[in-house]
């Protein structure tokens, strides 16, 4: 699309001198880091995979290789590419830590920020690319993920910045090359960096780049089959979980089998209707709106989404990598379990739908053969910046009284009776426990970061004769009863029910809003009679949980 040229337009000709352009986008980023320092929380988050990074950090950290050490043999891991924990754990080297990895998350946004700015203003030019970068900066989820421990904030980065140079392709072939490097260290990230790769791959061969397509094929094959290798022959049981768990009606509940194809169709179209009505408004307004907001948002995804199709559509016709990759990654969300439709899976594709929706603006104007008004970008940018302001603000005031508390000594400052009553049990267990004891619990990877006890997650399993037979072979020596998750209740409770006497009370914590228990487990005991036939459901073996 042609970027205007009325050198009338005042604001053009503010952005006409790039040293102003620059002030502008250091001013975008100062107010993202207004709010993410507002929004900061220095407690460790209460999501699995947040331990699981920085036990993996630590393990690269301390010379013990790539293993999962909270597990009790602590095998090689094999589920999660291994950058992030390299970036932390080469931040850890360096005297850095939870905060430090925290400012590590903040800085890698802002680095998103830019690139995102970079890609719009070379596409649309520099007003587009402010009424793009501003409510990006502001956005609920990329705010939220700028303070975890988590791979959001590193693969949205690598993501962006790869796409950023594959849009200068054109100009020297070390554009691709570095576009490449870059995406593969999207994919050693996360391995939802694949798409990204195939995006490459596709546009390469439509364009019939042979020579430029032949040996960043050869890169590519070689780090994922390198991966997979290293996922075959270091962790066996382990390796293909994403696989396995992509064909699952729900992870979290195994015996309701596997979807078939025409299961997949029903998951496409139900996740597609999740992410326009549901996960994009509360990614542009936040999570918890109501009324006039919530309609407003819910109407301003819906037209954000047309003007977005409209956009990419247009540019379909000759397509680049970033049509190719929103195409791919758009499909992958969409046919990704029910359970984890989220904005942690949205975040990637966040800015890009921003990028082709503020291009939608200028087409639309385009259309109707009118010159494009100065106001156009500033208005949409504006408004959609204005949609998230109140659930920023509003979470910032209540994270202010949390932080008051936490620098008060109140270190569980704001975590929820549940979770306050699983650290402190952790501490207990820490405090009264051998070193070498095996804990069992709803989330293996957190209690071992709070408690230094090596466990594993109980089989989402309902027979009692499965779950007691891996208690025994696990060597399990303690099992913890929290109120984090419902599968406990289905799952862990009813053995420890109708099986009382291979369980005995040693610690208590908490009422019922938040109460957690360490019982004693007794092993070899025979079962109960009858037991056997309680539950009707299929356990996963041997856990890997959270």
């Amino acid at each position: 699309m042609a970027v205007a040229t009325d050198i009338r337009n005042p604001l053009k000709r503010l952005l006409s001198n790039g040293r102003a352009t620059w002030l502008a986008l250091a001013g975008v980023v100062a107010l993202h880091i207004i709010f993410a320092a507002f929004l900061f929380d220095p407690k460790p988050y209460t999501g699995g995979d947040n331990a699981g990074y920085l036990i993996l950090a630590e393990s690269l950290q301390t010379g013990q290789g790539y293993r999962d050490l909270y597990l009790p043999d602590m095998p090689r891991h094999s589920q999660y590419p291994p950058f992030y924990p390299a970036l932390l754990a080469a931040a850890g080297a360096l005297g850095g830590g939870l905060i430090a990895f925290k400012i590590l998350s903040i800085l890698l946004t802002v680095a998103s920020i830019v690139l995102l700015f970079g890609i719009a203003r070379k596409r649309l030019g520099a007003a587009a690319a402010f009424a793009v970068a501003v409510p990006f900066a502001l956005s609920p989820p990329l705010l939220f993920f700028s303070h975890w421990v988590l791979s959001e904030a590193p693969f949205v980065a690598l993501t962006l910045a790869a796409l950023w140079m594959a849009e200068r392709q054109d100009e020297r072939a070390v554009w691709l090359a570095g576009a490449i490097g870059l995406g593969l260290l999207a994919y050693m990230t996360r391995a939802a960096g694949l798409p990204l790769l195939v995006a490459f791959l596709v546009t390469l061969g439509w364009r019939r780049e042979w020579r430029r397509a032949l040996p960043a094929a050869v890169a590519i094959v070689f780090v994922i089959g390198g991966w997979w290798l290293w996922g075959k022959l270091a962790a066996p049981g382990a390796a293909g979980q994403y696989g396995s768990n992509f064909l699952l009606v729900n992870p979290y509940a195994p015996e309701q089998g596997y979807v078939g194809p025409g299961d997949l169709m029903v998951r496409f179209v139900e996740n597609v209707r999740l992410y326009a009505v549901e996960v994009l408004p509360r990614a542009l307004a936040g999570q918890r709106t109501e009324g006039a907001i919530s309609l407003l948002a819910l109407l301003t995804s819906l037209l954000l989404l047309a003007l977005a199709a409209l956009a990419w559509a247009r540019r379909a016709r000759r397509p680049g990598t970033l049509e190719a990759f929103t195409l791919f990654y758009a499909a992958l969300i969409a046919l990704w379990p029910q359970v984890w439709t989220s904005e942690r899976f949205l975040l990637p594709l966040l800015p890009i739908l921003l990028l082709y929706a503020a291009e939608g603006v200028g087409w639309c104007f385009e259309f109707m053969k009118k010159t494009r008004p100065a106001w156009a970008f500033p208005i949409f940018g504006g408004l959609l910046a204005l949609l998230a302001m109140p659930n920023d603000v509003r979470l910032g005031l209540e994270n202010r009284v949390c932080m008051n508390l936490y620098s008060q000594g109140d270190r569980l400052a704001c975590y929820a009776p549940a979770w306050r009553a699983f650290v402190q049990t952790a501490d207990w267990v820490r405090e009264n426990t051998a070193e070498d004891a095996i804990v069992i619990t709803r989330k293996p990877r957190l209690f071992y970061y709070f408690g230094r006890r090596r466990g594993d997650v109980y089989p989402f399993t309902s027979d009692d004769a499965q779950m007691l037979g891996w208690l025994d072979e696990i060597g399990a020596d303690y099992v913890v009863v929290a109120g984090l998750s419902g599968t406990t209740m289905r799952y862990l409770v009813p053995v420890i029910r109708s099986q009382q006497e291979r369980f005995a009370l040693a610690h208590q914590i908490g009422d019922r809003s938040g109460a957690a228990f360490v019982l004693i487990y007794r092993p070899g005991a025979e079962l109960t009679p009858g037991a056997q036939g309680r539950g009707q459901g299929r356990g996963r073996g041997r856990g890997r949980g959270s």
